[in-house]
């Protein structure tokens, strides 16, 4: 802004800057949420301009945009890659340095797939990265360009291999390489996943997590790899189920809320709702909650009856489908303790399903998944500690 500012008894116009975005959305996030404090995430802070370099510095040191100070109660955080993920970056020099906490975050493929496990992503990817855990990400310079691939393409592509599976389309070299950009990974990853796709021929988990017969002398004899993919698949699947089961319980919670007596207005508050909680910055979970109860009240009668049918639909279906996920679940353990007795299969199998987010928020207390922790991992625990303690004295 141009403001006239007297010097000397001269008048002379000067400019004063305005308040910049990144300390205004502070505020505007105090208004509009209510808080007053909170953190303030300043992303890729190492591509800052030179021409901004002491702007902030005097940000990340003294809390401040030219005059324009961020409001106390208020921590400042950033995030940046390093040069080599990312050509515009910068190394901090050391005035930068001595005034912030640098924190390197390295890769960690076990923790990266408790929460590929968790939401869901293909199973022939997350049974990959156990077999290859360094391949989780990896950069290369070469000759003819960088060669690399991600947690966020793996990611990605697991979104397009659920795609092209739900259409009945096959996947090639080609399209895994338009996302792991590296081709001796692309092309290994492309083996993988046939031979997962074998493996879920061969051990039929449908059937194992049915209590169907299957062939427990073959399944114990399977290789290492296999083992390791079917215990993905089952994980995969029981995931799935738990995260249908906390929709179908969302659905049961929204009918309460229904109003039989304003049927169309009690409808379309409970819509406007779910529609604004999907426009949000939700969870993962909650927008998936929220886009399957959007879809299942569609077109629901708004009327009494329409209102009370519902209720009555989903609440059967809620018991039955609880029923059906420990069912499943207990079936898959049972199956693995036949095939491997007290081997590892079973605990790593019990282990993948504690680390999904929607199998132990969908478990109740006196249902499968924590009889078996009960049963297999907490009773395990207590007899090495008691195993040690012989041990000791």
């Amino acid at each position: 802004m141009i403001e006239t500012r007297s010097f000397g008894g001269v008048e002379m116009p000067i400019t004063r800057y305005t308040m910049s975005e990144i300390v205004a959305s502070v505020y505007e996030a105090m208004e509009d949420q209510g808080v007053s404090e909170g953190i303030l995430f300043i992303d890729e802070v190492n591509c800052v301009s030179e021409t901004l370099s002491a702007a902030m510095l005097d940000l990340l040191q003294n809390k401040k945009f030219g005059p324009h100070r961020i409001p106390d109660g208020w921590v400042l955080m950033a995030a940046g890659n390093p040069p080599e993920f990312n050509s515009s970056a910068r190394e901090f020099d050391i005035a930068t340095l001595d005034r912030i906490r640098l924190i390197d975050v390295e890769p960690d493929t076990q923790v990266w797939l408790r929460y590929a496990m968790s939401s869901g992503m293909h199973d022939a990817i997350t049974y990959y990265l156990q077999v290859k855990p360094q391949n989780l990400l990896s950069i290369e310079s070469t000759p003819e360009g960088p060669m690399f691939v991600t947690p966020r393409a793996w990611e990605d592509l697991s979104t397009v291999l659920k795609e092209h599976e739900r259409l009945g389309r096959s996947v090639g070299v080609n399209l895994i390489s338009q996302y792991v950009r590296n081709p001796d990974i692309a092309a290994e990853f492309k083996r993988y996943l046939e031979f997962h796709r074998k493996y879920n021929e061969d051990y039929d988990v449908e059937s194992i997590l049915g209590g169907r017969d299957v062939d427990l002398d073959s399944l114990s004899a399977a290789g290492a790899e296999a083992k390791l993919s079917i215990i993905s698949v089952l994980i995969g699947h029981l995931n799935a189920d738990a995260q249908q089961g906390m929709g179908i319980e969302a659905l049961r919670r929204e009918c309460d809320a229904l109003d039989p007596a304003d049927p169309r207005g009690s409808l379309d508050a409970v819509s406007e709702r779910l529609k604004a909680t999907m426009a949000s910055n939700a969870t993962r979970e909650a927008s998936a909650s929220a886009a399957f109860c959007l879809s299942a009240l569609h077109g629901i009668e708004p009327t009494e009856d329409g209102i009370s049918r519902l209720r009555t639909e989903t609440g059967s279906r809620a018991g039955e489908w609880r029923k059906r996920f420990d069912r499943r679940l207990t079936n898959a353990v049972e199956c693995l303790r036949a095939a491997f007795g007290n081997g590892q299969e079973p605990v790593s199998f019990l282990s993948g399903l504690l680390g999904c987010y929607s199998v132990v928020m969908y478990s109740e207390p006196d249902g499968a998944l924590y009889r078996y922790n009960d049963e297999m991992l907490s009773a395990g625990h207590d007899r090495r500690i008691e195993e040690a303690l012989e041990e000791s004295s």
